[in-house]
C-alpha cells in the first residue's frame, strides 16, 4: 500500500518497490541486492549482529550502508527537576508501546537526592496503566509481539533477580502480557543492564553527581537515543554534547521523533541519518565545471 501511496502522490513507478518474503526467507532476497551492480546503499533498521555480517559484505563490494540499530537509551534525572512530570516523562518513555520501541527509555540514572521519592512515585504511577486487550482503547500495555519474545524478557529478569535485582513491581507475564517492570540493584554485567531488551523493563541506577550520571549513561556501546530532566534547563543543554547518542533529548522524554530531524545513532547503534539528511546517503555530489575561453596551461 506504501508504494502505492507514493505512485499515486507523483513517484513514477518503480521508484518505490515492496518486496515481501516468508519469516526466515530474507536471505536469498539480501544475496540479490548484494549482487546486484545497480544496487549502491543498504539500509538496514535491525540488530548489531546483522548489522556487522552486512557491514562486512558490503564493505568487500564498496556499497555504501546506513544502519539504524538498537538502542540502550538512558533518561538522565537531575535533583532539581519538577517531580511530577518526571515520573510521567519517566512512565511514558518506558512503557510507551509496552516498551516494544527502539527508542524507549531502558535506563533510568537518577541523582541520589530524590531517588526515593521519584522510586516511590514512579512505582504508585507505573501499577496504574491498564494490561490486557489491545483493542480496548483504555489499555496502556499489550501484548508482546511472540511468545520467544516474552520469553527472552522473562529469562533476563529471572537472571537479574536471581543475582540480587529487586523488581518493584511486575517481573511477571500473563501469557504475552508481560506487566511493566522496574528493577534496581542490578548486577552492572547482567545481561538486561547491557543489551536492549524489547519489552516493558526499565532499570533504575542511582548516581551522586551530574558527572557520575553521564558516565554511567556512556557506559555501554548503545547511543541511539537519551534523556536528560532537569529543572535548570541550562545545565541539561550544558551536559547534552557529552552524553554519547545520536538523539539528546532535553526535558522530554527518549521516544521523540520529528520528520524533519535527522534520526539516527552513534557507536553500535549504527551511522547514517533518515530524514532530509538521508539524501546525503543516497545521493552522489557531482562537481560539474565549464571553463569559458581556453586554460592556459604550463607544457
Amino acid at each position: 500500500m506504501l508504494a502505492e501511496v507514493a505512485e499515486e502522490a507523483g513517484f513514477p513507478a518503480g521508484v518505490i518497490n515492496v518486496v515481501t518474503h516468508a519469516p526466515g526467507a530474507a536471505g536469498a532476497i539480501a544475496d540479490e541486492f548484494f549482487d546486484r551492480p545497480e544496487v549502491r546503499v543498504i539500509n538496514l533498521i535491525g540488530g548489531v549482529k546483522t548489522a556487522r555480517m552486512l557491514a562486512e559484505r558490503a564493505g568487500r563490494l564498496l556499497k555504501r550502508t546506513v544502519m539504524e540499530l538498537g538502542g540502550f537509551n538512558p533518561m538522565i534525572i537531575l535533583d532539581d527537576v519538577d517531580m511530577d512530570y518526571a515520573v510521567r516523562t519517566a512512565t511514558f518513555g518506558s512503557f510507551f508501546h509496552q516498551g516494544q520501541i527502539c527508542l524507549n527509555t531502558r535506563r533510568i540514572i537518577i541523582q541520589r537526592k530524590i531517588y526515593e521519592e521519584f522510586l516511590s512515585k514512579f512505582v504508585a504511577r507505573t501499577n496504574t496503566l491498564p494490561a490486557g486487550d489491545p483493542l480496548n482503547p483504555k489499555t496502556i500495555i499489550g501484548p508482546i509481539i511472540t511468545r520467544d519474545a516474552v520469553k527472552l524478557i522473562d529469562d533476563r529478569v529471572k537472571e537479574a533477580l536471581a543475582r540480587g535485582a529487586k523488581a518493584h513491581t511486575g517481573g511477571k507475564h500473563d501469557g504475552q502480557i508481560y506487566y511493566p517492570t522496574i528493577l534496581t540493584d542490578v548486577p552492572l554485567d547482567a545481561a538486561i543492564a547491557n543489551e536492549e531488551t524489547f519489552g516493558p523493563v526499565v532499570v533504575v541506577e542511582v548516581v551522586d553527581t551530574p558527572e557520575e550520571a553521564i558516565a554511567a549513561a556512556n557506559r555501554t556501546m548503545y547511543g541511539l537515543t537519551s534523556s536528560i530532566l532537569a529543572g535548570n534547563t541550562y545545565k541539561a543543554f550544558e551536559m547534552a554534547p557529552k552524553v554519547l547518542a545520536g538523539i539528546v533529548n532535553v526535558n522530554s522524554p527518549t521516544v521523540n521523533d520529528e520528520i524533519h530531524a535527522p534520526m539516527g545513532g552513534v557507536r553500535d547503534s549504527g551511522w547514517g541519518r533518515t530524514g532530509p539528511r538521508s539524501l546525503d546517503d543516497f545521493s552522489d555530489v557531482i562537481w560539474i565545471n565549464s571553463h569559458s575561453g581556453q586554460r592556459q596551461y604550463p607544457f
